[in-house]
């Protein structure tokens, strides 16, 4: 009992001391699990026009607001943006969010408004992500899988007694605009891989590639595109 809670602790104080560590300011940084900040970028309107600036991305609220030049700040829903670019700086890596036409995952529904997604390839196919959060108590985890969750790339550690992890929700937006979500990433894309699914999966075995890991996702979907 006595270690358990002495790692709980030990584990308080080391987010703590990361969450105040100075941050890069160049960088993307989150405040609060479901808001994102970038030194840059540019928000497209429906409307037509784009306005450059710092940006912060309300993950939950669904609201991208832009620094103006003046200090004041703009923000907007999906209904007004067509896409938003947000740049790291002086990386100049960028992230890609596009408003899009979606059911909300709900089967047989034809109701569907704008939603924010992000972008991870370009193609036939393509690799789009939101996100979910998932709090979970350290006390009752391994200090070994607590202390790999509070410096892992899916945790943020906001300095309290909880970790809240970032989930990646799949999907696959289609040629005609519809959007399948990626229940089952692995079963769910095969499916849509159809007659090409043999040549993927040995594509996937000889480079050992991951289902779970981003980039190797992002990799099996481009080499699909190039099927076809």
């Amino acid at each position: 009992m006595k270690n358990n809670t002495f790692a709980a602790v030990l584990l308080l104080i080391t987010s703590l001391s990361v969450y105040l560590l100075p941050r890069d300011v160049d960088a993307q940084y989150r405040p609060s699990i479901d808001v994102q900040e970038w030194p840059s970028g540019k928000v497209v309107l429906t409307s037509g026009d784009t306005i450059f600036g710092p940006i912060t991305f309300y993950r939950t609220q669904e609201v991208v607001s832009v620094q103006n030049e003046d200090g004041t700040r703009s923000s907007f829903t999906p209904v007004n943006v067509q896409y938003f670019i947000a740049q790291e700086e002086p990386s100049g890596r960028s992230y890609t969010f596009r408003s899009l036409m979606w059911d909300m995952g709900r089967d047989y529904s034809d109701f569907k408004k704008p939603t924010f997604f992000e972008e991870l390839n370009q193609g036939s196919y393509t690799l789009i992500m939101r996100e979910d959060y998932i709090r979970k108590d350290p006390s009752r985890m391994s200090p070994l899988y607590a202390n790999n969750a509070a410096y892992g790339s899916e945790y943020y550690v906001p300095g309290s007694e909880w970790i809240d992890q970032i989930k990646a929700l799949y999907y696959v937006l289609l040629p005609n605009g519809e959007i399948v979500t990626l229940r089952n990433v692995r079963k769910d894309l095969h499916a849509l891989f159809g007659n090409k699914s043999r040549e993927v999966r040995k594509f996937v075995r000889e480079r050992n590639l991951s289902y779970e890991k981003p980039h190797q996702l992002m990799s099996i979907i481009s080499f699909y595109n190039s099927l076809i």
